[in-house]
């Protein structure tokens, strides 16, 4: 018999929060989906879009022929999928929400979706409690509504200071041909907190106290209504009040919280986690007895596990499951020394003071990886670097560019390829650095003063500065290239797919380049 309609992928999707919302949405006509899978216990069993929320336990019982991961959590799924349930990997896919995975449509309703989660957490009031009730009640038992207390406003739990607040300086980006000054800032306290009875994830600055009241840390250097320091327990939040999923937590008698609102990338692990553990040795006394409270990601990825093996702590590490919440009777939270606003409502337009970092945190970080350098034989590492990039985030027309390096005697780079002590001691013997903006680029802590680097960033980001503030601190000289990602959104800036003008980098190569390697290269 002629088959006139082909059959459809029978999907299920990994994930239930927007990521999964809008794989549903964008993809339920062009494939069969037959249910949604959930690590959150209390979502095991309910239905959404008619469709029911297995258990990752019982695939073993479901017929599927792909299961799509639409999570900010997809590498620890992925690991999860393949590891614990025997998962070919052929049969996973991971979706990203580009900005061509939305319609106009979809696009409105997500706005109107934001809208309404900015009012209820706006103030209290009966319009706030009559949205919550439309908008979230009916719906669901397990998000609340809570009073947001600010870390830096909490002096009644603040038992110890370890850095006073300082004047500083933040470098943003330099793009080519513009002279940009330093802004002025005033570095924040690196302070210890104190909580009791405190409701905490691995990837999250926030606390959710027994009260009711979840007390989020921010970076005080920007003062933006705009800042979004969504994540993990944290679904949406305002000046005053936040929605907050709660779930059942795991109990840990005591320790010190050591974290981060992302602990899928380099920058947010080395930059605002590990720096956390330079005052480690510094505690009062009578916390020589708490464990270290980290997320099990610093221990599966081995640069940060080396990382922080170097720094030879003495003192009992609790390792803390991504997708758990951890009660701890006797809590301990330190400031981040350095830190970035993790995402913007809205626009990703970001100003310089978005982010700030403290010379000596660099300087400690740096101090430490230069030590593991040291076994590196440094006479066969390239001068002029490379950073190349693999996978699916923010493609461009690399092959082109790569060939412009190349052409200048430039060496490709993946710094995933190396361990860490190859990827420190490269950058320190680099004189010219060139690549897109992203995470490799946090390895510029351990340049030479005097080096010369080029990234290009995609305009949407204003003045972000996390990257051009750290060359300034260890004297790199860095320009940035600006280009056209065709989105506002930070979320979605991360993925979108973009080209560079191969003539402009060339340019800039021949204006920095030594004038007789120039002419050997030509």
């Amino acid at each position: 018999m002629r088959m006139w309609f082909r059959q459809k992928v029978r999907v299920l999707i990994f994930g239930t929060g927007a990521g999964g919302i809008n794989y549903y949405k964008s993809s339920r006509g062009n494939h069969k989906v037959i249910g949604f899978l959930d690590n959150n216990q209390q979502k095991q069993g309910q239905s959404l879009f008619g469709k029911t929320i297995y258990a990752p336990e019982q695939l073993a019982h479901l017929s599927y022929d792909k299961i799509v991961i639409a999570s900010d959590y997809y590498r620890e799924i992925r690991d999860q999928l393949i590891g614990k349930f025997a998962i070919s990997e052929n049969t996973i896919s991971v979706y990203f929400a580009t900005p061509v995975s939305r319609s106009r449509l979809q696009r409105l309703r997500k706005s109107a979706e934001l809208l309404g989660y900015e009012r209820i957490c706006r103030n209290p009031g009966w319009v706030s409690d009559w949205l919550y009730r439309f908008m979230v009640g009916v719906t669901t038992d397990h998000i609340k509504r809570m009073q947001v207390r600010w870390l830096d406003d909490m002096s009644g739990n603040k038992v110890h200071t370890f850095r006073p607040a300082m004047e500083s300086q933040v470098q943003g980006p330099r793009y080519l041909n513009q002279h940009v000054k330093p802004t002025d800032i005033t570095l924040p306290e690196v302070a210890l907190y104190h909580f009791r009875h405190g409701q905490i994830h691995s990837v999250s600055r926030s606390v959710i106290l027994p009260d009711e009241q979840i007390v989020i840390e921010r970076v005080i250097t920007s003062g933006s209504a705009e800042a979004d320091y969504s994540c993990a327990h944290l679904l949406h939040h305002g000046q005053n009040l936040a929605l907050v999923r709660t779930s059942q937590p795991e109990h840990i008698e005591k320790g010190i919280l050591i974290s981060g609102c992302n602990e899928l990338n380099y920058y947010h692990w080395v930059l605002e986690i590990l720096s956390q553990l330079q005052f480690i040795e510094e505690l009062p006394g009578q916390y020589a007895d708490y464990p270290i409270l980290i997320s099990m990601s610093s221990q599966k990825i081995l640069s940060i596990k080396t990382l922080i093996e170097s720094f030879g702590i003495q003192r009992p590490f609790i390792y803390l499951a991504s997708l758990t919440a951890y009660k701890v009777d006797d809590l301990l939270l330190l400031s981040a020394p350095n830190n970035l606003i993790p995402n913007i409502k809205g626009t990703a337009w970001n100003v310089a003071e978005n982010s700030f970092a403290r010379h000596e945190s660099i300087m400690f970080l740096r101090e430490k990886a230069l030590a593991l350098s040291r076994r590196t034989t440094q006479n066969a590492l390239p001068k002029r670097v490379f950073l190349a990039r693999k996978g699916f985030l923010r493609n461009y027309n690399q092959v082109e560019i790569m060939a412009q390096c190349e052409a200048h005697d430039f060496v490709s780079v993946y710094m995933e390829d190396h361990d860490v002590s190859q990827q420190i001691a490269i950058m320190a013997n680099a004189e010219i650095i060139v690549g897109p903006t992203g995470a490799a680029w946090t390895n510029i802590i351990f340049a030479s003063a005097g080096a010369k680097a080029l990234c290009w960033m995609a305009q949407e980001w204003g003045a972000l500065s996390c990257y051009s503030n750290l060359a300034a601190i260890v004297g790199v000289e860095m320009d940035y290239i600006p280009y056209q990602a065709g989105t506002s959104d930070s979320r979605e800036l991360y993925y979108a797919p973009y080209s560079i003008d191969a003539n402009t980098v060339t340019t800039w190569l021949q204006r920095h380049l030594p004038v007789t390697a120039v002419r050997e290269s030509l």
